[in-house]
């Protein structure tokens, strides 16, 4: 990694998931000396359990209420950074990441659903992102999907990525350089004393268990063995998506706020494959190989907490469906913060509280 900074900094990570390593990596590009500090394996994290989906335009639409416009902006521009950000992952770690910049197809399977994407279809050319209408037969006989949809939405911006892949190479890349401590951590105390060295700075990046975080949301997501033939683009319908990768594909995911346990419910995946196949008939060739659960931080207004949280502390959590879309941007943001650089207003906004006499 080069040094891209006058000053490099002693810095520590609390939490090694998807936006700690993020954060961590983009630190360390720029001639930080970072440490993470998470006791748990990757496997357990949030953005393990997540998709991959990098989707700032269907995202406006799953927005309760009227379009947020910082957020709708740093979701695009984060979206903007991942072609990049994944060839750096790339060729620091030698590991192909499965980023595909294949658009995403937005389906209408009922009245609501087609309202619902003519709505969409207008706040993104407000903000100059055009999408493609898609008739019927379109869907039908280009893509294979189920005759009866009502129609769709070409999305050019939505895109994906292999998430484990992702927090796979970069948690290798940091534990090969002894760069990740297996410990939990709650104080900077802590930090110094099990690194027994002293930090300049501290990132917070442990997903629920940060201040702020007002609830987590259980998501549940299958699986399938590929099956040749099939569309390569991101299908998205409702709540519901497909997201075909090397070796699977994804069917998800439920939104549970009110959930009894975080094991998984067997009917749920039958629920699941049943959506899925009514848009994709050829998905019951394939066979179940996954199904898991995860929980999703969720803070006040469904907004990210990115920012300076303390003199010389900052926090990255909150995330909620967003994580993988919003990896690149929170890193550059809080890579930014720690070296002082000045911020769009804009980006200030994410910020849990203002430091008296700082910006944040």
């Amino acid at each position: 990694m080069t040094a891209q900074t006058s000053r490099a900094q002693t810095i520590a990570v609390a939490g090694a998931g998807l936006i700690g390593l993020a954060c961590a990596f983009e630190l360390a590009s720029r001639g930080h000396d970072v440490t993470l500090f998470d006791p748990a394996p990757p496997q357990k994290s949030t953005g393990w359990a997540a998709a991959g989906m990098i989707a700032p335009a269907y995202e406006l639409m799953l927005q309760p209420g009227a379009p947020d416009q910082a957020f709708g902006a740093f979701c695009f521009d984060s979206a903007a950074l991942w072609k990049e950000f994944a060839a750096r992952i790339e060729a620091e770690t030698g590991v192909p990441l499965g980023y595909s910049s294949k658009a995403t197809l937005a389906l209408a399977r009922t009245a609501e659903e087609e309202d619902r994407l003519t709505s969409l279809r207008g706040h993104l050319d407000e903000m100059g992102h055009p999408a493609r209408p898609l008739s019927p037969a379109a869907l039908e006989f280009n893509f294979g999907l189920a005759p009866g949809l009502r129609g769709g939405l070409l999305l050019a911006q939505d895109h994906q990525v292999d998430n484990r892949r992702v927090i796979s190479a970069l948690r290798r890349l940091f534990e090969g350089q002894g760069r990740v401590l297996p410990q939990a951590v709650s104080t900077r105390y802590e930090m110094e004393a099990h690194a027994g060295q002293a930090f300049e700075t501290i990132i917070w990046a442990r997903g629920a268990a940060e201040s702020g975080v007002m609830k987590q949301v259980k998501g549940q997501a299958i699986a399938l063995s590929p099956v040749a033939g099939l569309p390569r683009n991101v299908l998205r319908f409702g709540p519901r998506y497909i997201v075909p990768k090397a070796d699977r594909l994804i069917v998800g995911a439920t939104s549970e706020p009110d959930y009894s346990g975080a094991g998984v419910d067997p009917a749920v995946a039958r629920t699941l494959f049943e959506e899925a196949a009514a848009v994709l008939p050829a998905l019951r060739q394939a066979d179940l190989v996954e199904h898991w659960a995860g929980l999703r931080p969720q803070a006040d207004g469904h907004r990210p907490l990115v920012g300076r949280c303390g003199e010389t502390e900052f926090i990255a959590t909150a995330h909620y469906r967003n994580g993988v879309l919003l990896a690149p941007a929170t890193a550059r943001l809080i890579a930014d913060q720690v070296e002082g650089l000045t911020l769009p207003d804009t980006y200030t906004q994410f910020a849990p509280r203002q430091v008296p006499g700082e910006s944040a």
